[in-house]
């Protein structure tokens, strides 16, 4: 949970690097054109107008609207992505925005890039031109070059509908729409998709490039988790099994089938790349189980099934069963019965109600919503989840910044206890359709010699005093002096000591400003900087050392 982490640091003056950057890529292009003998659109000239995917370009559009616009992005460093989740089927703004938003700058790159290159591959493979034999373009709306340039929109939506509605829980990002792409592309185009994964990933490291070009990195400590843990493994694996319901269909039409050993090669590749072995379980409190095991059986299984269920099947539509072909003859129904499966499995979680009875009662009120800190409570989105039986998986406790809307079917543990711990502060962006406000939040920590820290978390909105949100209990430093003991304890917004001997408390007062002293039940206790010194005659002793969020003054 804690590690070293590179930090980059990019001087103003380097817009230069990636000029160079620029430039070098496309003098590489320009001289493959020339060696080639034909420029770099010409493959795609006889199956798109211009050589240009615009169905493609289109889709990327509309998601780049949704993210700077809707999400707030265009003139905010964060983009605002708390009520468009999908929380629940009473809360329909986030199960038809989820799979269009974004939580912040890597998602929507990612995406969008994702978008680019399995979307051009799809489209490719549709074609704005018809292909049946005879068939004229502009003969009919599905014969318009303009008409079926916007198939890919199109299908684009349905699907992240499809998402918003059957992945489990309160997931965000276009992912689940590129995933069907990559499964819709990889049947029909195996090897062309092949290289449609290698190429996203040099278009990453040419963006990489672009924003990052001359990082100077140095260790630092921070809160991360497993990065499993942030995917939408569900939702990835229903994308990509639509996408190759979609694939097969249009196979069938076309009477074309694929190859079944190049279908489970790219399928198995894809699957490692992406990572959709990495199953896992959310245990509270930012730990997680990974099921290793079993997602490695998982993708080898699926690779398998989808190359059985699109193999050579005559006339017969290739999804449906085939009786006299064996096992392989109801690979197709299998891959049906999985994706119906993955899909009706997220609809009880998707029937999530908070009631205003879950919502934190001592918060920062912000409209509908509710922001306050809170340890070890029961997450109530997991516990209301109808289930036929009531069962320990669904009472996950959790602690950190809580957002919750009764309104909105909201409940999350927004910042994890441990972020905040080492980051000493936060915030939270709240809102909707059009408004969007910000809770900050500090924690200020003293850690005692030999025992558990003593913090106070303080939240507050812009223009507002803050406001104590938590306050930890006491803690006595594994130490004695003169026979005494020495309690670190919050005291409203700040902390006090308590100076004890044979359980009776002799004094308490304020821990001293830093460089000053006070004597407290015949201790001179000495705040130095960040350590606190407790001193008899000739003898002292370190209590406790104080850890207070970046730019917040030491008292």
């Amino acid at each position: 949970m804690f590690q070293s982490s590179p930090v980059p640091t990019v001087p103003g003056w380097l817009p230069l690097r990636a000029l160079v950057v620029v430039v070098v890529v496309g003098l590489s292009l320009v001289a493959v054109r020339r060696l080639s003998g034909e420029r770099l659109t010409d493959p795609l000239r006889s199956r798109l107008l211009l050589g240009v995917p615009w169905g493609t370009l289109l889709t990327i559009t509309g998601v780049l609207l949704v993210y700077f616009v809707l999400q707030g992005a265009w003139n905010n460093a964060r983009p605002l992505v708390t009520p468009f989740r999908t929380w629940s089927y009473f809360y329909p703004l986030g199960i038809l925005t989820g799979p269009f938003t974004h939580g912040g700058q890597g998602h929507v790159t990612g995406n969008v890039v994702g978008t680019l290159v399995y979307g051009t591959v799809v489209e490719y493979a549709w074609g704005h031109y018809p292909t049946e034999r005879g068939t004229q373009t502009f003969t009919s709306l599905r014969t318009n070059p303009y008409a079926r340039v916007l198939a890919v929109p199109i299908a684009s939506v349905v699907v992240g509908v499809f998402t918003g509605l059957f992945s489990l829980g309160p997931v965000v990002g276009f992912s689940g729409v590129v995933f069907a792409m990559a499964g819709f592309a990889l049947l029909v185009r195996p090897y062309l998709f092949l290289g449609a994964l290698v190429t996203n990933r040099v278009v990453d490291l040419v963006l990489t490039a672009l924003r990052f070009p001359e990082p100077t990195v140095q260790g630092r400590t921070r809160f991360v988790t497993p990065w499993w843990s942030d995917v939408a493994i569900q939702g990835h694996a229903i994308g990509i099994l639509a996408g190759i319901v979609l694939a097969a269909t249009l196979l069938w039409l076309r009477d074309q089938r694929p190859v079944p050993k190049r279908v489970f090669g790219v399928t198995l590749v894809f699957a490692v790349f992406q990572g959709l072995w990495a199953v896992y379980i959310p245990l509270g409190n930012a730990r997680f189980t990974l099921f290793r095991w079993l997602g490695t059986a998982l993708v080898f299984f699926l690779a398998a099934v989808i190359a059985a269920a699109t193999a050579d099947t005559d006339d017969h539509f290739i999804l449906l069963p085939r009786f006299e072909a064996g096992w392989i003859g109801w690979a197709g129904i299998v891959l049906l019965v999985v994706l119906g499966t993955l899909s009706l499995g997220a609809v009880p979680g998707n029937l999530t109600t908070i009631d205003s009875g879950d919502v934190p009662e001592d918060g920062i009120e912000i409209r509908d919503y509710v922001v306050a800190y809170e340890e070890d409570v029961l997450n109530q989105y997991a516990a209301n989840i109808p289930t036929p039986i009531e069962t320990e998986q669904t009472r996950v406790n959790e602690s950190g910044i809580v957002v919750a809307s009764a309104d909105r079917e909201i409940w999350i543990a927004e910042v994890p206890k441990g972020q905040l711990a080492t980051n000493g502060r936060a915030s939270v962006v709240v809102g909707g359709v059009g408004w969007r406000e910000t809770v900050f939040a500090n924690r200020t920590t003293w850690n005692v010699v030999g025992n558990r820290s003593v913090y106070v978390v303080q939240l507050w909105r812009r223009g507002e005093d803050p406001r104590t949100s938590y306050r930890s209990p006491p803690s006595t430093a594994d130490t004695t002096i003169a026979g005494r003991n020495v309690t670190v304890r919050p005291a409203g917004a700040s902390f006090e000591l308590a100076v004890t001997r044979d359980n009776e408390t002799l004094a308490t007062g304020p821990i001293p400003a830093n460089t000053s002293a006070r004597d407290i039940g015949g201790i001179t206790f000495r705040h130095n900087r960040s350590r606190l010194y407790a001193e008899i005659d000739d003898t002292r002793v370190r209590i406790a050392t104080v850890r207070t969020p970046p730019g917040q003054r030491r008292e």
